[in-house]
């Protein structure tokens, strides 16, 4: 049996009970990085060794985990924080436990794409997880281009060094009234969160009123030019109430608006009274 844990991304005090114990039980526990992960062991008292797993031997360290198992050992895989295969190895052992038909199961946990997503004031009702950024600008401008055409919250991983420099290329490809969220160090002591257009984010970075230290996730919620001609006014809705029912009628004006379909939905109740 696998057990695949989501561990805090920040405050310890996230993890779950649940969590605790498998710990506790299981025969080997599978880790990222082992320093990182005796910190949480030793903070819940967990007195067990850990074997590496990261992107460099992952393979190797998947076969030896399914040859644990067929063994009749339970496994825990754990990353440093947050949720093992997102933007963090372990997709490999996963396949394998599918094709040796090897039972396994995921303990939820913290995760810094839903903390961010509902944190950031954004559209909440689809967006897309882009991982983390390339290091390189012209690839960056490549995705800012392809930004512009979005019609959904985008979110990103980003480190502390390059966040600013990515933020000035964002600028100059997105249009102004693009709305940004910068979440820094979520669920820790110095959370900060940014938000604002992208000329008041690119200013926050100007003026060093961000501390480039620590975990950085980007949001990016492109303005569709539509919304310019589109608004939720009464004229403009009022006939699609005339045919559809107001959730219909918020699924199909949310399609041709930059507005979520929570947002629509609610005018619609408002004016159909």
């Amino acid at each position: 049996m696998l057990y695949i844990i989501c561990t805090p991304i920040g405050n310890l005090n996230d993890f779950s009970s649940r969590s605790i114990n498998t710990l506790k039980e299981v025969d080997k526990i599978f880790v990222e990085d082992t320093r990182v992960t005796a910190k949480l062991l030793q903070h819940f008292d967990i007195q067990k060794k850990t074997k590496p797993f990261h992107e460099h031997n992952e393979n190797e360290a998947s076969t030896e985990i399914i040859e644990l198992i067929k063994n009749g050992q339970t496994v825990a895989l754990l990353s440093d924080a947050g949720a093992p295969l997102i933007s963090d190895p372990g997709y490999p052992l996963i396949q394998k436990c599918i094709e040796e038909d090897i039972f396994f199961t995921v303990l939820p946990g913290p995760s810094a794409v839903i903390n961010a997503v509902i944190l950031s004031g954004l559209p909440t009702d689809k967006f897309y997880f882009n991982g983390f950024l390339p290091k390189q600008p012209e690839a960056k401008r490549k995705i800012a281009v392809k930004l512009q055409n979005s019609d959904v919250t985008n979110i990103f991983f980003e480190s502390a060094k390059r966040i600013s420099k990515t933020i000035l290329i964002f600028s100059e490809v997105l249009s102004s009234d693009t709305q940004l969220v910068i979440c820094r160090e979520m669920t820790k002591e110095h959370e900060s969160i940014y938000r604002g257009n992208i000329e008041e984010i690119l200013n926050f970075f100007k003026n060093n009123e961000i501390t480039l230290l620590g975990e950085f996730v980007i949001l990016v919620y492109p303005c569709s030019s539509l919304s310019t001609v589109l608004d939720l006014d009464e004229n403009f809705c009022r006939p699609f109430l005339d045919y559809l029912s107001p959730t219909d009628a918020s699924k199909l004006i949310a399609k041709v608006t930059s507005f979520s379909k929570q947002e629509v939905y609610k005018f619609l109740l408002s004016i159909s009274k």
